[in-house]
């Protein structure tokens, strides 16, 4: 391989001119001298430049070739480093002087690593768990896909980088290498995180150097867009005489611009194949996979894929739907992840796979427009890697604000025939009625295609079947029930023992007591591995083998029993205000929170002017652990969740005495009003400066210090330790001695490991940003009159830190009427109806009418024709309400006149009701007086 390092950089003498891939290059040859003879082969025939499909395939290897000996999936661990890692060798080939082998062998090295690791299972723990930091931080395309073309210094950084990757892998393939004895003596002198230190600081180090890259290239791109402008102006026909007189200035001139331009183009490119992906869907649908996948113990949910039915769906040359059913706490979700896994672990090369999991701790993904956006994304994602500039140019400008129907259109117009197009859905039951209607249509639709084949495999609740399927022919069912799930309780019940006592989360003084808690186990489970889970989280929480005895005579009987009796628990605690709060917020965010921004949530009061970092919870893992059980952290992304969406259910629709204060309508309003509270903070002022140099109050230099490093507790911790050492050396320090310790010892602690996340100071900013008009739809809003005042506030002043999503300049962005329609906001329609600014145009008011749903068409349709005096809009009030069937406002609007043979787009009222098979609508519009004689316009009344 040494035709890899051997060529010189176009200008050897200049380093800034150098190869940029020459670091990996010699990394590369490296790891080759490491290998053994046999290995050095198939190293160096590598020859796959690897997709996304790839990266699914090698993590469901790894965890089915360790299926036997593992006792965790690690395929989620995995996933984002392997993405990051197949980004850049999808773009690494296009550096200057680069080898088209580099690509294959960089991936090559990493499988290989990953594989050695996987064999020693101890080691592997800890290999990934190493790699799941790493893709943390790792180098994003998001990040760098637009600004690399022609920029030397990120390309080798990004090569540094993977430099750096590579000598990793090497260090893991010598590690395993070791004899066993030498592995354990290595162990106890060299443990593993010393071994790996100094590579994982070189990584930081580095990464940071790529961030600083994507600043220089991003002005770097700005400075050669303004010198192409200038020189294009110049180009103009007052400047060519002039020129001519400058003749070889020109030419060198003319050259810049050339390679200018092409730079801009290879940028456009890359621009707007992110714009068109992010038109059709911008959600994260491989989160929520991961997370799934996550949880699932190896060889489980592995049954449905031999059997017979599900083979025959997958190999059939038709469309077909196969519908997996099967009650609460069975595992579907888990079951569809490894679905995922298995298609693409087995695809064929016409395969063409997508996946959609739907979760209401995601408000984003329960939409029909977001399923099928998803969808679209993963299934037109070849093709707009392989268009040219003229056609993503069109397709830019073609997906901007499309609706559900469009997308599909799209979809279907563009997927070629000859391929099988397969959709693994999950979670559809959280979907609101009118969402439901919209995506069973649109799958109806994409399975009656002539033209593409179709494999749709949904699982959800028994009674979702009808809703589901009407207009579907529903060909194929495997119910998630019987033998084959008691199979897999048993294998989980096994496997999650064994870590618990392995771990020392179960202790045991009869260890013979082991085999009475696994057959307790398993006939209590009765189906369901959520109650399995919980109930060893019980077993665990014992302190004596009496205490463990007594609590397998009282197993709970159900799920809602566990549930009561934890809640009941939480209660008692003296510390369960956070708990209870946290459990709250936790089912009414749009989406889930890390951490520290829960930190910061929980020490918010309504009304405090500015963030008071003395009151937020110090010990978060209390927190989390104060409630029961029924949450959890996840590992890699650090969010918070609840163990499953069962909790969510129970919290918020049991009646019992235990859960008052879990109102739905309460807890959003109050979140909304503290989200409002944040965004008003005085630390966001932009005159703070100003007032803090006028001020007399004294400043808190450790404070304010602190306030911009990690939350961690164990870094606080060690920074006190510090600052106390420190005071007894100095007595009676002033606040500027203080000032210049906390600076010196602050500089010690922040190191390069400090992440963006970390290194910003308000955790939870973005949410309360991104989500406050979420939060503050319904009518407590302006009943309260503070409340109503803070929202006026954040909608007018320049100085509150409120995104509003109709300012936005974005091709995502929502119109002031969309928000209100989609997200069934009144408050907004209310104040957008009798404010000045900010009121209503006629035609944003016919488009609410029209577009609202039918559960809010009542109240929007009173409140417009209340305080809007217009002299049609209730014949259009009128009209919307026949076609959608709500005769409460057809009603309404006759009572403010409306003209009840109103005719929209060739349709009259009594038409549109008829249309829709309204008939209520239709008697009160005959009562009402409308013309039954009226003609029909066919085109327009059936299209």
């Amino acid at each position: 391989m040494s035709d890899l390092i051997s060529r010189p950089g176009p200008s050897g003498g200049n380093p800034q001119a150098q190869d940029p891939t020459t670091a990996l290059r010699r990394a590369l040859v490296a790891f080759e001298d490491v290998l053994t003879e046999e290995q050095k082969q198939k190293f160096l025939a590598s020859n796959d430049k690897p997709d996304i499909a790839s990266v699914i395939s090698f993590v469901a290897e790894v965890d089915a070739n360790n299926s036997s000996t593992a006792r965790r999936c690690v395929a989620p661990r995995l996933y984002s480093f392997l993405e990051s890692t197949q980004q850049f060798t999808a773009i690494v080939d296009t550096f200057v002087s680069s080898n088209p082998q580099i690509a294959a062998l960089v991936w090559g090295g990493v499988k290989f690593a990953i594989l050695s690791a996987s064999n020693i299972s101890s080691y592997f723990e800890k290999v990934t768990s190493m790699i799941m930091e790493i893709g943390k931080t790792c180098p994003r395309y998001q990040q760098f896909g637009q600004l690399y073309p022609g920029c030397t210094g990120l390309q080798r950084e990004l090569c540094e980088y993977y430099a750096t990757i590579v000598r990793l892998c090497i260090k893991i393939v010598e590690s395993c290498r070791r004899a066993p004895v030498s592995q354990i003596l290595s162990s106890v002198f060299n443990p593993f995180e010393s071994e790996f230190q100094p590579l994982l600081i070189q990584l930081e180090q580095t990464i940071k150097s790529v961030r600083l890259e994507i600043s220089l290239a991003a002005n770097q791109a700005l400075e050669e867009m303004r010198k192409l402008v200038e020189h294009e102006s110049h180009n103009s026909t007052s400047f060519r005489r002039l020129a001519l007189k400058f003749h070889e200035k020109s030419e060198k001139e003319n050259a810049d611009a050339n390679e200018w331009r092409l730079l801009r183009l290879k940028r456009e490119n890359a621009k707007l194949r992110s714009a068109v992906k992010d038109n059709l869907s911008a959600f994260d649908f491989a989160k929520p996979w991961k997370q799934a996948l996550r949880k699932r113990v190896p060889s489980t949910a592995e049954w449905l894929q031999q059997e017979p039915v599900f083979s025959h769906w997958r190999d059939s040359p038709q469309s077909s739907i196969l519908w997996c059913p099967g009650k609460m706490g069975a595992g579907k979700t888990i079951m569809m992840s490894n679905v995922v896994a298995h298609l693409y672990s087995s695809r064929q090369p016409d395969d063409v796979i997508s996946y959609c999991f739907c979760s209401v701790e995601n408000s984003e993904s329960l939409s029909a427009r977001s399923v099928f956006g998803t969808i679209a994304r993963q299934l037109l994602s070849s093709q707009i890697e392989t268009e040219n500039i003229q056609k993503l140019r069109e397709l830019e400008s073609m997906t901007q604000n499309l609706d559900t129907s469009q997308v599909i259109d799209l979809l279907l117009s563009y997927l070629g025939s000859g391929k099988q197009y397969f959709l693994v859905l999950d979670g559809v039951e959280e979907f609101e009625s009118d969402e439901l209607k919209d995506l069973t249509s649109g799958l109806a639709t994409l399975c009656r295609s002539q033209n593409q084949t179709f494999k749709l495999i949904c699982a959800g609740r028994f009674e979702l079947e009808n809703k589901l399927f009407n207009l579907n022919k529903l060909n194929l069912t495997i119910p998630i029930t019987g033998q084959e799930v008691d199979t897999d309780i048993d294998r989980y019940i096994s496997t999650i023992l064994i870590r618990c006592l392995e771990e020392e989360q179960l202790k045991l003084g009869d260890p013979g007591l082991i085999i009475k808690i696994s057959d307790a186990l398993r006939d209590g489970s009765n189906g369901m591995f959520l109650w399995a889970h919980l109930t060893i989280q019980d077993l665990c929480a014992q302190q004596s083998d009496n205490d463990i005895l007594a609590a397998l005579e009282t197993l709970p009987r159900s799920l809602q029993d566990i549930f009561d009796r934890r809640i009941s628990r939480i209660r008692v605690q003296q510390r369960s205000d956070n708990a209870l709060k946290a459990l709250k917020y936790c089912g009414i965010l749009k989406r889930p929170l890390a951490v520290m921004a829960y930190q910061e949530l929980l020490s918010l009061s309504p009304y405090q002017k500015s963030l008071d970092r003395g009151s937020f919870p110090n010990d978060m893992d209390q927190v989390w652990s104060d409630c029961c059980g029924l949450v959890f952290v996840d590992e890699e992304e650090g969010t918070v969740h609840y163990v499953h969406q069962s909790v969510r259910k129970y919290l918020f629709n049991t009646v019992s005495s235990h859960l008052n204060g879990f109102n739905i309508e309460s807890i959003d309003s109050r979140l909304g009003l503290l989200c409002m509270t944040y965004l008003d903070l005085s630390d966001f002022k932009r005159q703070l400066a100003k007032v803090l140099k006028s001020s007399n109050a004294r400043l808190q230099p450790v404070q304010f210090g602190i306030s911009s490093i990690s939350h961690s507790r164990s870094t606080k911790n060690r920074i006190a330790l510090k600052l106390l050492s420190n005071h007894r050396q100095i007595q009676n320090p002033s606040s500027q001695e203080l000032g210049r310790n906390m600076e010196r010892i602050l500089h010690d602690f922040m190191s390069s490991s400090q992440t963006p996340e970390q290194e910003n100071e308000f955790h939870f900013l973005e949410y309360a940003q991104a989500h406050w008009i979420s939060h503050t739809s319904n009518k407590a809003t302006f009943e309260n009159p503070d409340m109503w005042a803070l929202f006026r506030r954040c909608l007018k002043n320049a100085d509150v830190v409120a995104h509003k999503p109709w300012s936005e300049n974005s091709s995502r962005s929502l119109s002031k009427a969309e928000v209100i329609t989609q997200q069934s906001h009144f408050t907004l329609l209310f104040y957008s109806c009798i404010g000045v600014p900010g009121r209503l145009e006629k035609e944003d008011l016919i488009q609410i009418l029209r577009d609202c749903k039918l559960k809010d068409r009542f109240l929007f349709t009173n409140e417009i024709l209340s305080e809007i005096k217009s002299d049609n809009l209730s014949d259009y009030a009128l009209f919307y309400a026949a076609e959608a069937g709500c005769l409460g406002s057809i009603r309404r609007s006759l009572e403010s006149k409306a003209d009840v043979n109103i005719v929209v787009s060739g349709c009259s009222a009594l038409q549109a009701a008829l249309k829709g098979a309204h008939s209520a609508v239709v008697r009160e519009l005959r009562l009402a007086g409308a013309d039954v004689n009226s003609h029909w316009n066919q085109e327009s009344c059936y299209t």
